[in-house]
C-alpha cells in the first residue's frame, strides 16, 4: 500500500519547510514514501529552490478560489487543513501522514506505522483538555458530548489515515466537510481555541465511543514528560535571520525541549512523590461503617500509603457498597473507588469508578427517573459535573457540564418542591479567601439552567476558616423537615461535623440553623468528631481525621500530642463506653431519617448490568 507524507507552507514557512525536508532526507523517508509540498504562499524562487535542493519532493498547488474567505491561511482557522489533506487522499490514497512543516524526524516511521496499521488513524495527545482548547460557541454548534470535555486534546500536527479503513475515510471526509463551515471553524486562539485539533478530536471521540475506532498512546512533545521520540515539533525557524544561524535554532531546540522534559518529570515527582508524602504524617482519615443494632463501628482498612474520606453507601441488588475518595499520598491525588460490604462489614476488593487525570472527592449519589448519578467534587477541573451510572458500580458517563469555571466543593443535588437544587459551597475561581454557602435552582435535571439563589449574596460562612461550612454528607428527612451535615471546623480542616436543620427553602429564600441538640445525628456528631457523616437505609458510614500535624505521625507520643479535637482523641483512643453511646445514636438516627425525598432507599433500577 502507498505511503505519502504530506506538508504545506507559505513564505513565512520556507526556511522551516526546507528544514524539514532535509530531516526527510537525512533519515532516508522518502525512499519508501511519496513526499507531497502543498504550496499556500511560497515565494516563486523560495520554490525553485527548494525543489533543486529536494528534486524527491512533489510541489503542489492548492487554489483558495473555490473556497470561503475562512479558510486562507491568513484568516487564522486552519480550515485549509483538513481540505489539503483530503485533497492528497483523493490524488494518492493508500497510507496519508501529514505532518507541519515544522516537524523534525529523528528516526524511522515504524512506530507511527504500526499504529496507524492497527487503528486506522494515527494522532497524538496533547497535555490539554478539549474543553480548554474547544470554544464554548462550537462545542454548542456540534453539541459536543459532556463526556469528552475532559478528554486530552489529539493535536493534528501529526495525524495519519488508512484510507482503506472506512473509519479512517469517514473522520477524514468529515473534519474536510466541517471546514467549510465558517461557524466551526473560527479563528484559533492558542490561549483557549485551535479549531483543526478540536475537530478533528471530537470526531475522534466519537469514533472511539462508538467501537469504531482505538486511539493510540502517544505524547506530542509539548509540554510532555514522556513523548514519543521519533520526531520533534514547532521548530520554526524565523525567516528574516541569516540561514548559518539554522543549526544554532536547531540546537536551542533540542536543547530547550530536552530540558523541559527534565523539569517537568521533575515537578512531576516533586509535586506528587515529595509533596504528598510531605502528608503523610500530618493528614489522615479513618472510615468506619455501622448498622442500626451493631455493638461498635466496623472500621473499614484502606491501603498502605492511602487513606479512605467522604463515604456514601449505596445498596443495590441487595448487595451493600461504600463509595469513597481514595487519597494516596505517593500521587497528591485523591481518586474515586466503590466497594461491596459483606455481611460483617468488612470491604471487599476496590473497583475504580471515575478515573479521572484530576483529583476527585465527595461521591454525592442520588436516584432520578430510574437512574443512579453522581455529582462528585472536581473543582481541580474547575467545574461540576453530573454523571450517570451506566454500569453498577464502576461505568459512569458524563452527562452534563452543569458549571464551568467554577470552584465548587461538596456539593448536594437534590429534589424539593417540585424543582431541583444545588447546595454547595464555593467562591470565584482564582479568588483567595472562604468559600460560601451557595444555592442553584431548576426546573430539569439534565437541560435546565441552574440558577444562583439570593442566598448566594449573603456570603454565609465567608468568615469561616479550614472549610467552615462546606457539605459533609448527605441531605436527609426527619419527621420535622430537611437535615445537611456541614463542616465543623474552627481549627483545623476535618476538625467535626455539625447538622443543620434547613427551616426554608423555595425560590426567593433560604434558612438553616443548627439542629435540636437531643436529635441523634447531633448526637452522632458529637461523640465522633466526624468530618463526614452519610447514611443509607439502616447503615451510616463516617469518617474522622486522625492525624494533624508532623508530631501526630510519631509513634506513642503523637497521640498524645496530637491537636486533634477532644472528641475524636476519645474516639480513635476507644473511651470505655463510647461505642454504646454511638451504637444508641446510629439505631435511633436509622429509625428516624430517610433520603431527601422521604422514599425508603432503592437500589434495584438504577444501573444496567
Amino acid at each position: 500500500m502507498s505511503l505519502t507524507l504530506v506538508t504545506a507552507a507559505d513564505a513565512a514557512f520556507a526556511p522551516t519547510l526546507a528544514q524539514y525536508l532535509a530531516s526527510v532526507k537525512a533519515k532516508g523517508l522518502d525512499r519508501d514514501a511519496r513526499i507531497a509540498v502543498y504550496d499556500l504562499g511560497l515565494d516563486p524562487g523560495d520554490r525553485t529552490r527548494l525543489a533543486a535542493r529536494f528534486p524527491f519532493a512533489e510541489f503542489l498547488p492548492f487554489s483558495l478560489v473555490p473556497y470561503p474567505a475562512h479558510v486562507a491561511p491568513s484568516a487564522g482557522t486552519y480550515a485549509w487543513k483538513p481540505l489539503v489533506i483530503a485533497d492528497a487522499a483523493e490524488r494518492f490514497g493508500g497510507r496519508i501522514f501529514w505532518f507541519d512543516s515544522a516537524t523534525l524526524f529523528h528516526g524511522t516511521l515504524a512506530e507511527p506505522l504500526a499504529e496507524l496499521a492497527r487503528c486506522g488513524v494515527y494522532t497524538l495527545s496533547g497535555q490539554s483538555n478539549l474543553e480548554q482548547r474547544c470554544a464554548a460557541d462550537v462545542r454548542a454548534r456540534l453539541a459536543v458530548e459532556p463526556a469528552f470535555l475532559d478528554r486530552r486534546i489529539r493535536v493534528s500536527g501529526v495525524v495519519g489515515f488508512d484510507l482503506e479503513q472506512p473509519t479512517a475515510r469517514d473522520i477524514l471526509i468529515d473534519w474536510a466537510e466541517l471546514a467549510l463551515d465558517p461557524a466551526v471553524f473560527t479563528r484559533a486562539d492558542r490561549a483557549s481555541h485551535n479549531t483543526d485539533q478540536a475537530i478533528l478530536s471530537i470526531l475522534l471521540f466519537r469514533a472511539e465511543a462508538a467501537g469504531r475506532l482505538v486511539l493510540n498512546d502517544g505524547d506530542i512533545d509539548i509540554s510532555s514528560p514522556r513523548p514519543v521520540r521519533w520526531m520533534s515539533s514547532r521548530n520554526k525557524l524565523d525567516p528574516a535571520r541569516p540561514r548559518w544561524t539554522d543549526p544554532l535554532a536547531r540546537l536551542w531546540y533540542r536543547l530547550y525541549k530536552a530540558g523541559d522534559r527534565a523539569n517537568l518529570r521533575w515537578q512531576d515527582f516533586y509535586r506528587r512523590r515529595i509533596l504528598g508524602m510531605h502528608r503523610w504524617p500530618k493528614e489522615n482519615f479513618r472510615t468506619y461503617v455501622m448498622r442500626a443494632g451493631d455493638a461498635a463501628p466496623t472500621p473499614v482498612p484502606c491501603p498502605a500509603l492511602s487513606y479512605y474520606a467522604d463515604p456514601f453507601l449505596w445498596r443495590r441488588d441487595g448487595r451493600l457498597w461504600l463509595f469513597v475518595e481514595e487519597f494516596r499520598y505517593p500521587e497528591q491525588l485523591g481518586r474515586l473507588v466503590a466497594m461491596e460490604l459483606g455481611e460483617d462489614l468488612r470491604p471487599g476488593p476496590l473497583t475504580p469508578v471515575l478515573p479521572l487525570r484530576e483529583h476527585a472527592s465527595y461521591p454525592f449519589l442520588f436516584e432520578a427517573d430510574g437512574a443512579l448519578y453522581m455529582l462528585p467534587e472536581t473543582c481541580s477541573l474547575q467545574s461540576l459535573d453530573l454523571y450517570v451510572c451506566d454500569r453498577f458500580p464502576d461505568r459512569w458517563r458524563r452527562v452534563r457540564r452543569i458549571f464551568e469555571q467554577a470552584d465548587a466543593v461538596d456539593s448536594a443535588l437534590f429534589r424539593h418542591d417540585g424543582a431541583w437544587w444545588i447546595l454547595t459551597c464555593g467562591k470565584p475561581l482564582g479568588q483567595d479567601g472562604a468559600r460560601t454557602l451557595a444555592l442553584y435552582r431548576s426546573e430539569d435535571l439534565l437541560t435546565g439552567a441552574f440558577e444562583p439563589h439570593p442566598v448566594n449574596a449573603e456570603g454565609i460562612f465567608a468568615d469561616g476558616d479550614y472549610g467552615f461550612g462546606r457539605g459533609a454528607g448527605s441531605i436527609l428527612r426527619d419527621e420535622t423537615g430537611l437535615l445537611r451535615v456541614m463542616q465543623k471546623n474552627l481549627t483545623y480542616y476535618g476538625q467535626g461535623a455539625e447538622v443543620r436543620r434547613i427551616t426554608r427553602l423555595d425560590a426567593g429564600s433560604y434558612r438553616e440553623e443548627p439542629a435540636e441538640r437531643d436529635h441523634p445525628l447531633v448526637r452522632l456528631a458529637e461523640l465522633a468528631s466526624p468530618h463526614h457523616i452519610a447514611l443509607h437505609d439502616d447503615v451510616v458510614a463516617f469518617d474522622v481525621r486522625a492525624r494533624v500535624g508532623f508530631v501526630s505521625g510519631l509513634p506513642w507520643i503523637g497521640r498524645r500530642l496530637n491537636a486533634l479535637d477532644p472528641a475524636a482523641k476519645r474516639f480513635l483512643s476507644g473511651a470505655p463506653g463510647l461505642d454504646g453511646q454511638i451504637a444508641a445514636a446510629v439505631s435511633a438516627a436509622c429509625r428516624r431519617l430517610r433520603p431527601v425525598d422521604g422514599r425508603p432507599p432503592s437500589s434495584d433500577r438504577p444501573c444496567d448490568g
